[in-house]
This record gives structure tokens, C-alpha cells and sequence, in this order.
């Protein structure tokens, strides 16, 4: 049997059947509002997480790889990008 941890756990279902484990080294912050559940906790793995009802929307760990994959395929297309427009960008880090 494995020591204990100091770490609370988080438990993020990913299907119907499978989901995944994320120690929380703490919670910066929780709230229900009218639309969800909204937490912004810090983990072990990725760093702090924007989590609303119970599913992980972004992380400073891999964050960015979510944004590349958003804006390269247009970048790519026009021969001199200077400038761009995002439409719909949700909480603005594709933006960076």
C-alpha cells in the first residue's frame, strides 16, 4: 500500500467509463455562480487549472498547446501575418 500523500485529489471524469487523478497542491479559488461551478486550483502536474463543473478548461502547463493548434493553421495560409483578429477567443489566451 502506498504512504500517504499531503495532497488532496481531484477527480476529473474524461468519459463514462475513465477519468483522471490530479493532486491539488491547493484551491485559489472556488465559486458556484448562475451559469457553473467555478475553481481555479493549483496542481502538482500542470501548474494552476481553470476548472468549471468539475472539467479542466485550461492550465499553465500545457495551455498552450490548445492555442498553437487555434492559430497556426491560419498563420500558415497567409504569406505575410502582421496582424490578426480572434473571434470567440473565450478567456483570451489565445491572444497571446
Amino acid at each position: 500500500m502506498a504512504p500517504p500523500t499531503p495532497y488532496k485529489w481531484f477527480f476529473e471524469t474524461t468519459t463514462p467509463v475513465e477519468g483522471h487523478f490530479h493532486a491539488i497542491t491547493r484551491t485559489l479559488f472556488s465559486q458556484a455562480t448562475p451559469f457553473q461551478q467555478l475553481e481555479i486550483m493549483e496542481t502538482a502536474s500542470y501548474g494552476k487549472c481553470l476548472v468549471l463543473d468539475g472539467r479542466i478548461q485550461s492550465s499553465v502547463a500545457d495551455d498552450f498547446i490548445y492555442h498553437e493548434t487555434l492559430v497556426h493553421p491560419a498563420l500558415i495560409l497567409h504569406p505575410r501575418p502582421e496582424t490578426a483578429l480572434v473571434i470567440g477567443g473565450g478567456e483570451g489566451a489565445t491572444l497571446r
